[in-house]
């Protein structure tokens, strides 16, 4: 498996729920691959260089992150956790290859898991604000890209992205 290179954005949730994304330091929108939809990405929240969430998406951030704001509850889903968050965060898009072509959701729910366990082992507490993980059986190669995932998280400390 062959990591993309990070796309790291900043964001920061205003009162109404909606969010407002920047990287290095201008207002932005997604772009490609974190733009796109039916592809799987994982993505990190991170609070000032400590991981709060990990998540998986396979539509577009956009459309992820609007509906992780937007969910009340209804059918049980009450939505991002770190929702009420009014500073700026770090966040940070993955994309994964294997043989030339897109990993699969389950691959990166494999990392995902990782990611979360990596958290709990190297700083005491699982992510603040994880609300689920999906396990399934790891090889060395998913713990592999764990650690560069969550090294990566936690060392932005909440430098603008870019």
């Amino acid at each position: 498996m062959k990591l993309s290179s990070p796309q790291d954005y900043s964001i920061e949730v205003s009162s109404d729920g909606k969010y407002r994304l920047s990287s290095a330091g201008s207002v932005c929108t997604f772009s490609k691959p974190a733009s796109t939809g039916k592809l799987a990405k994982l993505y990190t929240i991170a609070d000032a260089g400590r991981l709060i969430y990990v998540g998986i998406a396979e539509q577009s951030m956009s459309s992820r992150l609007s509906y992780g704001f937007r969910a009340n509850g209804k059918g049980g889903y009450h939505g991002y956790k770190w929702k009420g968050l009014r500073h700026r965060l770090s966040l940070t898009v993955w994309t994964a290859t294997e043989n030339n072509a897109p990993v699969t959701v389950r691959v990166l729910e494999t990392v995902e898991a990782e990611v979360a366990f990596l958290c709990r082992e190297l700083s005491n507490q699982w992510p603040a604000y994880q609300h689920e993980i999906h396990f399934h059986q790891s090889s060395s190669v998913h713990r592999k890209a764990a650690g560069v995932i969550y090294a990566h998280a936690i060392q932005r400390r909440g430098k603008p992205a870019g």
